[in-house]
């Protein structure tokens, strides 16, 4: 059965943004995107994603992300040891609900792990040598039906570390491209390197999932792109 364009798109945004960050030296392992077919229900994954319930679980962050890097559940390591995991849905062409989460590392690996890099490598030591405190960072979306509650449970929210009811509104479901610019943007700007500048194109856009409700509440607005197409239905 031949994949509807949705799913295809959204593989080929990971696949880019995957490829660009190899590209730049801020990415040293991945897991480039898959696709499976679940009868009508197309899914954007990657070998190790069946771990993520692990997250779902009461568990200290550090264990959390031992276990998550162990069973290499990401689609992007970057230089840090920061894990990226980008997961869609879709029935057909609509999105039913993605998954954008970043793992920052709690602890920078071992100096012996890493010893000509923290010596020679200017790129790293750029990355590492900030004091940080890590916690989790998940754009969530939702359109299944009966799941969106207005408000309490927006389509489309942010949740910052493990706080179970923090459900940021956000305008609209994300691409991974808007995702990975937010992290690198964000977490791994340095004064020398220009790792936003080098990401490929927008592919496309979701349509805006915000109620009125939630717009009138501090939320996060996903850039719109009136010159390319909406992906997915809205």
């Amino acid at each position: 059965m031949t994949a509807p364009g949705a799913p295809l798109l959204i593989k080929d945004d990971i696949y880019e943004v995957t490829s660009s960050l190899l590209k730049t030296g801020i990415c040293d392992d991945q897991n480039f995107p898959v696709l499976k077919d679940s009868g009508c229900v197309w899914e954007v994954v990657f070998d190790g994603a069946e771990y993520i319930s692990i997250a779902l679980g009461e568990i200290e962050y550090s264990k959390l992300y031992a276990e998550l890097s162990d069973k290499r559940s990401y689609n992007i390591r970057l230089i840090d040891g920061g894990l990226i995991q980008l997961m869609y849905r879709f029935d057909g062409e609509t999105l039913l609900q993605h998954r954008l989460a970043f793992y920052p590392s709690p602890t920078l690996r071992p100096f012996r792990d890493d010893e000509d890099a923290y010596m020679t490598d200017e790129l790293y030591l750029e990355i590492v040598n900030r004091r940080i405190v890590p916690f989790p960072i998940r754009f969530d979306f939702d359109g299944r039906e009966g799941v969106h509650v207005d408000v309490e449970h927006p389509r489309s929210h942010l949740t910052l570390g493990d706080v179970k009811n923090c459900r940021i509104p956000v305008s609209a479901p994300m691409t991974p491209r808007w995702f990975i610019e937010f992290v690198i943007r964000n977490f791994y700007r340095t004064p020398n390197r220009d790792f936003v500048g080098n990401l490929p194109r927008h592919r496309g856009r979701f349509s805006s999932t915000i109620t009125a409700n939630e717009e009138s509440l501090i939320h996060l607005s996903v850039p719109a792109l009136e010159e390319v197409d909406a992906i997915g239905g809205g």
